[in-house]
This record gives structure tokens, C-alpha cells and sequence, in this order.
């Protein structure tokens, strides 16, 4: 009987949203050791939908003591977004987890849970600076407790022409705690003598079916496989490296519906172009005429359907178009005395149970708490005391 109501307690909770199990901890170490089981994270993500965005996190190295969450379910007329006090730089995020560097180093982090941080071993850098990290995690697909942190770097070797570059590349794994180097190194060879920093990998790295990828500011794409630590090189058609280089300072990179995507606007047109096919680099292009887009937009987000941008001549206006049902919405404005700039990312928030390692719990109290903000299940009515149901 015993094993029975476990069962029916953990299929109950299985069927709830992610932050209404996380409250679950707080009733009972019953429940918060139910909900914190690895394998209830992992049937929880296959019940749900791993990839569902509820928000977006803003964070600027300009304003690094706070972070800015706008929510896709806020009320119509609400612009003032929730302000979260931070003291940390988001370096990378994957499928609801958080790559953090702050004055003790580098963590990992799950936005809804607290209390579940896993600290990274220090990553000696090439040129002591945390760049070019990446960061792998997948629901589903992983083993429990297990994620990948991937460090890109331009390898320094001798006996190597001017015209090309040689990347190494660093692995952490969440299951080993250590950082080891990759074997494999990738060559690759420039098409023009340019500066370097034409050369550098630009916005953070996207993680999809299995693969980290890395845009240059060349408009190729550095591409690594996290299983077999793969290294390969996509050169992407002249027309989209075109766009690339023409509007490199607004188009938007990342994952939706399976697919690598860079979005863009110009004109009056949202332009889409997909990566169909990493082998053969074919790339498939939807343009997209929007009435009331103003030529002062700039992507920020990109699911298939609903597309952010931020509007207007100061870009502080944050607006959601859904593409099917051809509809605007306002999700919020930037405070008065904000501004963004190159440092400023936004950030998908993808609540999860992620059970990470939680090394030291001390380090907690400056983690990220999210607002108590989720969508609402209209039909659901709260029943009248004292009512009766009458046939």
C-alpha cells in the first residue's frame, strides 16, 4: 500500500509545471527528496516540453549587480519588468541551466532551484580570460547529474602559415568534475589576410541535437561534437555570410524547431535563414513581411512562431510577434536609465529540474531566484465554498 501511494504521489507530481514541484521541496524532506531524485528530473523533462521558453533573462556587464526577467505571460499592460539581484556574469545557458562567472569563478546554476549549484574547477586560459565557452545539457538525452562545459581557445604552435588558425579545445565534465584537453585540434585556413578579430568567434554558443556551435565573425560557423569531440568547420553560402557581415551587430543565432537559425531585420521584412543540413551547409531562407515592423528593430529571441524585438530609436521597447496568428504583443521596456550594449545578452528561461551537484551550498545565497511568474491555466476556476454540484 505503501509503494502504491508513492507511485500515485510521484505520478500527481510528474503532471505539474516545473516551479510547482520545485515548491514541493519546501513541505517535507519526503517530498524533497521525491522531487530531487535524478530519475524524477529525467521523467519530469520527458512528460513536459524541455524546450518551452517563459521568459527571457537580460543581463549587461554595464549593471552587473542585477538582472532583468521579462515573462511571455505578463498582463497586456505591464512593461516594468522583475528586477533579480545577481553578482555574476551569465557566460552561457542550455536548455534551463546557467553558466555563471562571478569573483570566486565559474558555476553552474538552475534558475528555479536555488540551492542547486555545481562549482567549476578553475580553467586555466590561454590568455586568462573565460571566453568562448559553451555549455551542453540535455534533459533527456544526458544521464542524470551529467552536463559538458566546452572551451574554445586559438591554439599557439609553431611552423603555421599566417593564413590559418588552429583551435584547441578544453571539456569539463559535470560526472568527473575536471577540465581535460581534446585530443583533436581543427585547422583551419583563412580565405583573406584580415585582422583577427574578423577571425574571432562572436555571441555565445548554441547547443543542438548533440552539437556546440560557435558563429565567426566571418560568417562560418566552428561546429563540435560533445560525444565523439568532433571538430568541423561550416562555410556558410556567400549570401547568408553576406547578411551576416552586414548586419552583424543585430542579427539573432540560436535553436528553434531542430534547426540553427540567424534572424535579422530588414526593411520591413524579418528574414530567417536556416541551416537545413550541417554536411552539405545547406541553408534554406523565409522572408517575412510584418505590418507595423519598425526598421529600428533588433532580434532577441526566436522560437518558429514567436520572435522578440527590441523597438524603437533607444531599442528599450520589447515586443513578442507571433508569425501563425500574425499578432503583436508587449512584453516590457527597459528601465529609464538602462541601456544596452555589446555586453548586454538575453538569456531563454527554460525552467528544469536539472539535479546538479551541489558542491557547496554556501555559495547559494547569490543565486538567481526567479520572480513567481508562469502561464495560468484559464480553465481551471476556483470552486465556491459551500457550493454543490447539482445534476
Amino acid at each position: 500500500m505503501e509503494t502504491l501511494c508513492e507511485n500515485l504521489i510521484s505520478s500527481i507530481l510528474l503532471c505539474l509545471p516545473t516551479k510547482s514541484v520545485v515548491r514541493f521541496r519546501s513541505m517535507s524532506k519526503y517530498y524533497d527528496q521525491l522531487v530531487s531524485e535524478p530519475r524524477f528530473a529525467t521523467n519530469h523533462a520527458l512528460r513536459s516540453n524541455p524546450d518551452q521558453v517563459h521568459g527571457l533573462l537580460r543581463f549587461t556587464s554595464r549593471n552587473p549587480d542585477k538582472m532583468l526577467f521579462y515573462s511571455f505571460h505578463s498582463k497586456p499592460n505591464s512593461r516594468i519588468p522583475e528586477v533579480v539581484p545577481v553578482n555574476f556574469q551569465v557566460m552561457a545557458s542550455c536548455n534551463g541551466l546557467i553558466l555563471d562567472l562571478s569573483d570566486s569563478g565559474l558555476s553552474v546554476s538552475n534558475p528555479v532551484a536555488p540551492d542547486r549549484i555545481q562549482i567549476i574547477p578553475k580553467l586555466e586560459t590561454p590568455y586568462g580570460e573565460y571566453c568562448d565557452l559553451g555549455l551542453a545539457y540535455d534533459p533527456i538525452g544526458f544521464s542524470p547529474l551529467e552536463f559538458k562545459l566546452v572551451h574554445v581557445f586559438r591554439k599557439q604552435m609553431l611552423n603555421i602559415p599566417d593564413d590559418e588558425d588552429v583551435y584547441g579545445l578544453k571539456i569539463f565534465d559535470s560526472i568527473a568534475n575536471s577540465w581535460r584537453e581534446s585530443k583533436p585540434k581543427m585547422f583551419v585556413r583563412n580565405s583573406f589576410q584580415m585582422e583577427s578579430d574578423f577571425y574571432e568567434l562572436k555571441v555565445q554558443a548554441v547547443y543542438l541535437n548533440g552539437l556546440l556551435h560557435w558563429f565567426r565573425a566571418c560568417g562560418h560557423i566552428v561546429v563540435f561534437n560533445v560525444e565523439n569531440e568532433e571538430a568541423t568547420l561550416i562555410k556558410m553560402p556567400r549570401e547568408m555570410r553576406k547578411a551576416w557581415l552586414d548586419n552583424q551587430d543585430s542579427p539573432w543565432f540560436g535553436a528553434a524547431d531542430g534547426f540553427l537559425y540567424v534572424v535579422y531585420v530588414s526593411k520591413r521584412q524579418i528574414l530567417t535563414w536556416a541551416l537545413l543540413d550541417h554536411e552539405t551547409s545547406k541553408v534554406g531562407l523565409v522572408r517575412n513581411n510584418i505590418k507595423g515592423l519598425s526598421r529600428m528593430s533588433h532580434p532577441i529571441f526566436f522560437d518558429g512562431e514567436r520572435i522578440v524585438l527590441k523597438c524603437g530609436p533607444k531599442k528599450k521597447l520589447l515586443r513578442l510577434f507571433h508569425l501563425k496568428q500574425e499578432e503583436w504583443k508587449k512584453i516590457g521596456r527597459l528601465p529609464r536609465t538602462t541601456m544596452d550594449d555589446n555586453t548586454t545578452v538575453y538569456v531563454p528561461f527554460i525552467p528544469t529540474l536539472a539535479p546538479l551537484s551541489s558542491d557547496n551550498p554556501s555559495s547559494t545565497g547569490s543565486l538567481l531566484i526567479l520572480p513567481n511568474k508562469m502561464p495560468i491555466n484559464k480553465k481551471c476556476k476556483k470552486r465556491k465554498r459551500d457550493s454543490v454540484d447539482r445534476k
